[in-house]
């Protein structure tokens, strides 16, 4: 019997190789969740620290001013997707895992992808798509605009 020199290095690369798991044609695409949140900031003061702004807010609900109270103290809040751009691929199976932290209801649509949903204070929404058309597409929140807008930002792959 004749001996056929292979290095070993070979040898433990085709060993490798052969080790590696298949990957048939119709295997499902790799899931990419997004983390969001719903959340609202809030600060108060008082009159004799800072005056009473009277500049006039953007309509939509998004920016609330509280008039001071009889101790003089205002507050204001503004409500926000966080974070507030999301980047993909053009291909990408997206998860968006979102929580509600604030606001009793968030009624949202994914403009471009046809898909409404509604976040809850207190509760897990799972919205589940395929990131199929490339651009710059708004998430909003037809309750509180037109600070609560995220950015999904889909490129080409």
């Amino acid at each position: 019997m004749k001996h056929i020199g292979i290095p070993l290095s070979v040898v433990v690369l085709l060993l490798g190789l052969l080790a590696l798991p298949s990957h048939p044609a119709t295997a499902q695409p790799e899931v990419f969740p997004v983390y969001m949140t719903a959340v609202e900031y809030k600060g108060s003061t008082t009159v004799d620290r800072e005056p009473f702004p009277t500049s006039l807010l953007p309509d939509g609900g998004g920016y609330i001013r509280k008039a001071p109270d009889q101790t003089g103290r205002w507050e204001t809040s503004t409500y926000r997707w966080e974070p507030g751009f999301i980047f993909v691929e053009a291909g990408d199976e997206v998860e968006l895992h979102i929580w509600g932290v604030n606001g009793d209801a968030h009624p949202t649509t994914i403009e471009g992808y046809d898909l409404s949903f509604v976040v809850t204070r207190g509760e897990l929404t799972v919205v589940r798509f395929r990131a199929d058309s490339v651009g710059r597409f708004p998430i909003l929140c037809q309750s509180h605009q037109p600070s609560m807008t995220a950015w999904l930002i889909v490129q080409p792959s």
